[in-house]
């Protein structure tokens, strides 16, 4: 199982944003990663926010990031802010020679992400972003039966309502660990009663989105969810449903019909050789093949509601995941689940490794590129009915320009600009 080296000196770290994720989220973790990195100021133009996080982690406020630069306390910063205003705190920060880990979505643009690489690699910066969703148990299993055979190739992955957009893109690089070639996705809209799922987010409108990426060694993943994206109206809950497809089974994994997170089942469903033409025709009995004949439960380990693993055993042997995290996770529960605190962990040790250079990080700037790159040209699909658009993209993009219309209308600046978009105040509970 993996581990992770501890550098001599844990990173530093300037915190910014200090709305609902920084405290709920990143603030229990801090003891955890206290190893690898340190906070050492909070950043954040809403003073109450910034001041209350700042207090409970014993750390300077600054309500300017200007200032924050300026005396520079941190050696990298994390960035939990909304989205549209990556692009500017991540490029102002690259400017300036340091390093930043920023939330999902990475960018709003394609455009923009390519210029935050650009600029963090003129400047010797590593930039990252703080993708957890691949190292969730399932995935990191996943990827264990993916690398043990058992099933054979795994050609097939097909997920319905889990979290399709950037988040599953995410996971689909991790699985496949590669690129894909192309994406096509159609989607369809519906109205629905007004309704807020959080105080920021008002809904009025589902939209469902079937999309297709093809990765290199024929792997065909077909992803399909609605958005918002967490069972609303009815619909089937996260973590959906999700099958990874080899040669010789499937793992599986769904949610409680009705109860999404905590009720997850998981299970391998293996062909045995008495099911294939071989032993049938040995046997004289060609009736009943191909079914999966060996069901094995995916257990998922646990100690003091902190994850540790996920385990199957096979009568071909045991298929096991350890958390390289377990002797240090001390956080509990965190966003009602025991796994989410160390996925959580998982990115963040990943970026501070990358920047101590003691390690390669598992899911780059290019990753954290195509996964924007895919979310948008799943858009550019669908505008154009459901048309294939070649990976990675090239040239101009007409979803690009509709973003950028839509954001400059709603902060009255040109989105790419960074001094502009530095002086936007975004406040969020």
């Amino acid at each position: 199982m993996p581990t992770f080296p501890i550098p001599s000196e844990p990173l530093r770290l300037a915190l910014i944003g200090a709305g609902t994720r920084a405290r709920t989220i990143y603030q229990p973790l801090w003891e955890s990663l206290a190893p690898w990195c340190v906070p050492v100021a909070v950043c954040d133009p809403v003073r109450e926010n910034c001041d209350h996080l700042a207090e409970a982690l014993g750390v300077p406020a600054y309500y300017d990031i200007r200032q924050l630069v300026r005396d520079r306390p941190m050696e990298a910063a994390l960035v939990v802010t909304p989205i549209e205003s990556h692009h500017s705190i991540s490029i102002y920060l690259s400017s300036h020679g340091i390093h930043n880990h920023t939330e999902t979505t990475w960018a709003s643009m394609v455009c923009q992400a390519k210029e935050m690489i650009t600029a963090a690699r003129g400047n010797n910066v590593v930039v990252r972003v703080a993708e957890n969703f691949f190292r969730m148990p399932v995935d990191r299993f996943a990827q264990t039966v993916r690398d043990s055979g058992y099933l054979g190739r795994i050609g097939r992955v097909v997920s319905y309502a889990d979290h399709t957009g950037y988040h599953n893109n995410s996971r689909w690089i991790a699985f496949a660990q590669g690129h894909p070639h192309w994406v096509q996705c159609v989607e369809h809209a519906m109205a629905h009663p007004a309704f807020y799922s959080m105080p920021q987010r008002y809904h009025t409108e589902e939209k469902l989105t079937a999309r297709f990426f093809a990765f290199p060694n024929d792997l065909l993943v077909m992803d399909t969810g609605f958005h918002p994206p967490k069972g609303h109206l009815g619909r089937h809950p996260r973590p959906g449903y999700t099958e990874w497809q080899g040669e010789r089974g499937t793992l599986v994994h769904r949610a409680g019909v009705s109860t999404g997170w905590g009720n997850e089942q998981t299970e391998l469903r293996y062909v045995s050789e008495e099911k294939l033409a071989p032993a049938q025709e040995a046997a004289g009995h060609l009736w009943g093949g191909g079914y999966a004949d060996v069901v094995t439960p995916v257990t998922h380990e646990t100690t003091g509601d902190v994850w540790t693993g996920m385990r199957a055993e096979t009568p071909s042997g045991v298929i096991a995941y350890e958390s390289p995290l377990r002797a240090f996770a001390k956080m509990g529960k965190v966003n009602q689940r025991d796994w989410y605190g160390v996925a959580v962990m998982d990115h963040v040790v990943d970026f501070v490794l990358a920047v101590r250079g003691l390690r390669a990080s598992e899911f780059t700037d290019d990753d954290a590129l195509m996964s924007d790159m895919m979310e948008i040209g799943a858009r550019e699909s669908a505008l154009n009915e459901g048309r294939r658009v070649t990976l990675p993209i090239a040239g101009d993009l007409e979803c690009d320009a509709l973003e950028r219309e839509k954001q400059r209308k709603q902060f009255g600046v040109d989105p790419l600009d960074v001094e502009a978009m530095l002086a936007v105040s975004f406040p969020r509970p």
